[in-house]
């Protein structure tokens, strides 16, 4: 894998963990604004379709790895 994935991969984890905490603090609608505000600035860094990747990333984390999700 390249650098790019990786570091994708760890924006990817914390932007998880950000996730989880905002929706419960303040609810899925909140924290989805939150969510692209904070991909948005990413895709200077990553080029075009890192929300996409990064989304990508955020599922395979939740789905794989120990995440609270409260439904």
């Amino acid at each position: 894998m390249s650098d790019r994935v990786y570091l994708e991969m760890a924006e990817a984890r914390m932007l998880v963990a950000s996730y989880f905490a905002a929706k419960k603090t303040h609810g899925v609608k909140e924290a989805n604004k939150f969510l692209i505000k904070q991909m948005k600035p990413l895709e200077k860094l990553y080029g075009k379709g890192v929300d996409e990747r990064l989304a990508r990333y955020m599922r395979v984390i939740t789905d794989t790895e120990m995440v609270e999700e409260d439904t």
